[in-house]
């Protein structure tokens, strides 16, 4: 089974050894001075994935808050080690060298950026994960498995199996034999699957299947899986995961699906901003993104002036 970076096995493999540092650190009763060390590599880490435009005001003004919240950040994990040695005693008796927490977050951040360096999965990430906070606002403190949804065995197994059917098609499949998988996907355990696949798509340790990002983009292409969708906040969440996949025919579908998601009066947040689609524009000439970044764009005018 493979590990998306984007997977809680794929985010845990970075974010746990990240901030694994500082603590360690307080916990080895290393000096406060490491502090700026750490908070250095976490802005390093965050400002290589978000990219701040430093050719503006706004971009220096974005870096400078960064810095900021990382610093206050390796602290307070410096100072949890610290708390955490002097009310067990163990200050002075868990000692490690001064280089080692540093080398383990140098690394967690080195392997994040490499991870996290596409700028527009990490958008979409950011944004599903702000869409789920929201939500998670106005629900019960017991419902905070809807924030982190742990697929049953039943439906991994489902994803599983419907993987190894798309993997088995030919590499150049086309539409037309995907959907009877997906087909038969959604009638097993329906929108459940959504987040296991959403797992296997997209780029997992420098490898892209147009198969499983197509079989995706099918599946969220079903009338009943779009409207749930959009009851969770993530209608265009699948397409925007792929927009810029190297396979054409999965931009392709991509693109369409976006383009049916504005027709059908989807919310704005929901899909691509503007800015993104005129940058695969670029990319792409002459694949409808330019057309795409128009509708989107008067989608957002219109929301203001409505």
């Amino acid at each position: 089974m493979t590990v998306g970076p984007y997977s809680r096995a794929g985010l845990a493999l970075v974010f746990i050894p990240l901030y694994a540092g500082p603590a360690l650190a307080g916990l080895s009763g290393h000096a406060p001075a490491t502090i700026p060390v750490y908070a250095a590599l976490f802005l390093a880490f965050i400002a290589a994935t978000r990219r701040p435009d430093l050719t503006q005001g706004a971009g220096w003004a974005n870096l400078a808050i960064m810095a900021v919240v990382q610093t206050v950040l390796t602290g307070a994990m410096f100072g949890i080690g610290t708390l955490i040695a002097g009310v067990s005693g163990a200050m002075g008796a868990f000692t490690l060298p001064v280089i080692l927490p540093i080398a383990l977050t140098a690394t967690a951040a080195a392997y994040g950026v490499w991870s996290y360096s596409n700028r527009a999965e990490m958008d979409v990430f950011l944004e599903s994960a702000i869409n789920k906070l929201n939500t998670l606002e106005t629900e019960s403190p017991d419902s905070a498995e809807a924030f982190h949804p742990v697929p049953s065995r039943t439906v991994q197994r489902a994803v599983d199996e419907t993987i190894v059917a798309l993997r088995s098609l030919p590499e150049d499949a086309h539409v037309g034999e995907i959907d009877p998988i997906m087909q038969a996907l959604e009638a097993k355990v329906g929108i459940e699957a959504f987040d296991p696949l959403y797992d296997a798509a997209g780029e997992i340790e420098g490898q892209q299947d147009r198969r499983v990002d197509l079989g995706l983009l099918r599946f969220a292409a079903s009338p009943r899986i779009t409207r749930a969708l959009l009851a969770r906040g993530e209608g265009g969440m699948a397409a925007m995961l792929v927009l810029n996949a190297p396979d054409a025919a999965v931009r392709h579908e991509a693109r369409r699906r976006i383009t049916q998601l504005i027709d059908d009066g989807a919310p704005a947040v929901q899909l691509p901003d503007a800015v993104w689609l005129d940058e695969l524009a670029k990319l792409y000439p002459g694949e409808g993104f330019r057309d795409l970044a128009k509708s989107r764009a008067a989608l957002s005018k219109a929301g203001k002036t409505g």
